[in-house]
């Protein structure tokens, strides 16, 4: 199993280091590439997992290699679905990952206007744990300083020991390329179709190895990165 996923690892970490700058931004809509100044902007911290928008499924490990990650969006009312994840290093050989259960975030903006989904940042582990075990946040316009707290959300959180013990990828929905506004008539784009080999047991490794690095801290990156190139 080592094995495989070390060559799964070689293969591929050329894929998510080319990738790396152009998934920190998320283009979802149709047409051409268009202007801020035309799209409603939401962003969002490496710490949040974005799980669906407007019900539509996103692809997981998609802070990967970055400090946080920009939504373009054409305006209108969107519920992002998301929970909070962090690794926190007490000491040297003590590393501890907390999730908490998904929360939605209601986002209803206008063309120019930028959002942040944010939440009351834990200043050490323990308020971490604490966080993570009853979470809440919100949806900040940056103009205005207008907050909207977050909502319950009925989606269940991935679990990592799942994706780490299975033979093969889970199958799940592929992820959207477009995402219309709350009550649009205009349907999105429909996804790219995924062949049956690419959503096997390749895209599990891929998913597996997105998971380790997204909880590894920086020190962590660096030996594995060394470890590869042994």
């Amino acid at each position: 199993m080592k094995i495989l996923v070390r060559l799964a690892f070689i293969t591929s970490l050329g894929w998510l280091l080319a990738a790396c700058q152009s998934d920190s931004v998320l283009r979802l809509y149709e047409g051409p590439e268009l202007p801020d100044s035309a799209l409603l902007t939401v962003r969002a911290p490496e710490q949040l997992e974005l799980l669906a928008i407007n019900g539509q499924h996103l692809s997981q490990g998609s802070t990967l290699f970055s400090s946080g990650q920009e939504l373009k969006l054409t305006p209108g009312e969107y519920r992002i679905e998301a929970y909070y994840k962090e690794l926190w290093t007490t000491n040297v050989d003590s590393h501890y990952t907390y999730r908490s259960d998904p929360v939605t975030f209601t986002v209803d903006g206008e063309a120019g206007e930028i959002y942040l989904l944010a939440y009351e940042t834990p200043a050490n582990a323990a308020e971490a744990e604490r966080l993570a075990e009853d979470f809440s946040g919100w949806s900040e316009n940056i103009a205005t300083g207008e907050r909207r707290a977050t909502t319950g959300s009925n989606l269940q959180r991935p679990t990592l020991l799942g994706t780490l013990t299975s033979g093969s990828a889970t199958p799940s929905p592929a992820p959207a390329t477009a995402i219309a506004p709350a009550g649009s008539s205009t349907p999105p784009r429909a996804p790219v179709a995924v062949s049956d080999n690419e959503s096997g047991a390749e895209s599990g490794y891929l998913d597996m190895l997105k998971a380790y690095w997204s909880q590894a801290n920086s020190d962590e990156r660096r030996a594995f990165l060394r470890w590869i190139a042994e």
